[in-house]
C-alpha cells in the first residue's frame, strides 16, 4: 500500500472505493495492520508539530496518567475501528479512547476539561464549540465545563443526555452495564431522556447532589463525599458496594473477564476500602480474600480470572 494513499485516506480525502481497498488491505494481515498504525501515528504527530501544513489539527490536547511517550499518546487518541475512521467529509469528528489501566485529561476545544478514566471512549464533531458543544461518552468522565450561556453542553450518554452550561460534574456510564451516575460538584444540570422522538426532562441537579439509574429505577440524593472522583488521582474507591458490582468495576477498569462459579460467594457480602490503579487487580483479589475466603484462577495470557 503507497503510503501517499495512506495519508490521503487519513486526510479524509479518498474516494469509497479507495477506502474500502485500505480498509480491506488492512484487516487482511497483522503486518498490514501495524504498519497502518504506524503510518497513523507519524501522520498525526505532523498534526501536533506542523499546524501549516495539515489544516485538520485535532482540537483540544491530551495529557495521559501515568505519562507515556507522545508516540503512544497519539495511537491511543487515533486508533478507531477502520470502517468509521472518518465520516462525510462535511462532518468529521475526533475520537479519544483511554485503555484498561489509564486515565487522560483533555482540553476541549471550547475551554472545558475533562478527566477521562479507564476504558473510556469520547466523541465530539471536528467545529464543537461553534454552533453546538455536543459530546458523547461511553465510560466514566469528570468535566469542567467553560460557561457559555448561549451553547450549552451536552453529554450523550447510553440511555440518558446531561445538559449544563457551565459547572462540574462527573458522569459514569458504561454501554451495556444499564446503570448511569452524575454527581454535581459546583453549578447544575439537567437530566433528560435520551429518546429520539420526544426529549423530556427527568430531574435538575444542583451543588452537591447526585442522581443514579440502575436497570430502569431512579435515585437522588446528597453526596457523602467526593470518594467518588478519588479516580481522578488514579484511586478505586468501594464504599459498601455488592461484591459483583466490585468485581465489575474492576474487570472493566483492568479490562479482564471475570466468571463467578459458585453464586453463593456473590451473597450478603458487601465491600468497602480503596485500591491504587497500579496495585493491579491481582491485589485487590488478594486482600478481599482476608475478609471473603474464596478461590480464584488467573489467566493473564488471555485476561481471564475464575473465582469459585
Amino acid at each position: 500500500m503507497k503510503t501517499e494513499l495512506l495519508h490521503k485516506y487519513f486526510r479524509g480525502e479518498t474516494t469509497e472505493k479507495e477506502e474500502s481497498q485500505i480498509v480491506e488491505w488492512t484487516e487482511s494481515s497483522a503486518e498490514n495492520k501495524e504498519r497502518f498504525l504506524k503510518e497513523r501515528m507519524l501522520f498525526d504527530t505532523t498534526l501536533f508539530s506542523d499546524d501549516s501544513k495539515i489544516q485538520r489539527k485535532p482540537k483540544g490536547h491530551l495529557y495521559l496518567y501515568p505519562l507515556i511517550a507522545i508516540a503512544a499518546m497519539l495511537a491511543i487518541v487515533f486508533v478507531m475501528d477502520l470502517p468509521h475512521m472518518h465520516k462525510p467529509k462535511q462532518q468529521l469528528s475526533q475520537t479519544i479512547r483511554i485503555p484498561a489501566g489509564q486515565r487522560a485529561q483533555m482540553d476541549l476545544p471550547d475551554g472545558s476539561v475533562v478527566w477521562l478514566n479507564s476504558q473510556t471512549t469520547l466523541t465530539y464533531d471536528e467545529d464543537f464549540g461553534k454552533k453546538d458543544r455536543k459530546v458523547t461518552l461511553d465510560g466514566e468522565a469528570y468535566f469542567e465545563v467553560a460557561h457559555n450561556k448561549e451553547i450549552p453542553f451536552y453529554v450523550q450518554t447510553e440511555n440518558i443526555k446531561v445538559q449544563v452550561t457551565g459547572t462540574k460534574f462527573d458522569v459514569c456510564s458504561y454501554k451495556g452495564s444499564n446503570s448511569f451516575i452524575a454527581r454535581l460538584i459546583e453549578g447544575s444540570i439537567n437530566l433528560l431522556t435520551n429518546s429520539a422522538k420526544e426529549e423530556k426532562t427527568i430531574t435538575s441537579l444542583t451543588k452537591g447532589k447526585y442522581f443514579s439509574m440502575e436497570n430502569g429505577k431512579y435515585r437522588t440524593g446528597e453526596m457523602s463525599s467526593n470518594n467518588a472522583l478519588a479516580w481522578m488521582q488514579g484511586i478505586y474507591y468501594f464504599d459498601d458496594v455488592p461484591f459483583k458490582e466490585l468485581l465489575d468495576k474492576i474487570a472493566l477498569y483492568y479490562n479482564y473477564k471475570i466468571t463467578v462459579k459458585n453464586p453463593k460467594i456473590l451473597e450478603n457480602y458487601r465491600c468497602t476500602g480503596k485500591f491504587k490503579d497500579l496495585d493491579g487487580i491481582e491485589h485487590i483479589l488478594k486482600v478481599i480474600q482476608k475478609d471473603h475466603p474464596f478461590k480464584y484462577d488467573i489467566d493473564n495470557e488471555h485476561n481471564k480470572i475464575t473465582i469459585e
